[in-house]
């Protein structure tokens, strides 16, 4: 069998981006994370920083959306079933590594994948936005959760799972054992699911 398809959700902050592209890089397959949001706007019209924007901000609840819109599907909706296709299209080039953007439940039904959650303590990850991402913020913790916040109503709203929930995927890592173990261990587990 041929190597799984690797979807990473992560917390914000945890490194799950850097994991990815060393995986990515251990097993010679493509990567998938920001790319994303190019071939989305190539491919459906939107803009880049529109793509981009509908994937950071919360979607509106279902109520606001029933009493402000007409029978217009919501543009964060358009640009995520947009992005769907572009998932499921690379997905079926072959194995590859996609970074968040809901792929793990996109790609669940179809295709044979190794569905991958990665978080840290709190404090690691509000240093990395401070120190690495160099994020400005009065409070990186709070800057963290309400990024964490954002996300899971992101994931939540558009897939039938809850987001960071272990029961959800097949490998929870916690990227405080580092960066590279955290990799190495993905793309074991990836070459054990292709032996099978």
């Amino acid at each position: 069998m041929a190597l799984p398809i690797i979807t990473i959700g992560r917390s914000f902050g945890s490194g799950g981006r850097l994991i990815g592209k060393k995986v990515a890089t251990l097993l010679n397959i493509p990567l998938y994370d920001r790319e994303l949001i190019a071939l989305t706007a190539e491919r459906s019209g939107f803009h880049e920083t529109v793509v981009e924007q509908m994937q950071q901000d919360r979607p509106a609840s279902l109520l606001y959306t029933l009493t402000h819109t007409s029978i217009e599907v919501p543009l964060q909706d358009k640009v995520f079933f947009a992005q769907t296709k572009v998932i499921k299209e690379l997905a079926a080039q072959g194995p590859c590594v996609i970074v968040g953007r809901c792929a793990d439940s996109i790609l669940e039904q179809d295709h044979h994948t190794l569905e991958v959650f990665i978080h840290a303590p709190l404090e690691m990850r509000a240093e990395r936005a401070e120190k690495v991402y160099h994020l400005e913020a009065k409070n990186f913790k709070d800057l963290v959760k309400k990024k964490d916040k954002a996300r899971k109503a992101y994931y939540d709203y558009f897939t039938h799972r809850t987001w960071g929930k272990a029961d959800h995927y097949d490998l929870c890592i916690n990227s405080a054992i580092g960066i590279n173990l955290a990799a190495d261990i993905i793309a074991r587990a990836a070459r054990a699911m292709a032996e099978k």
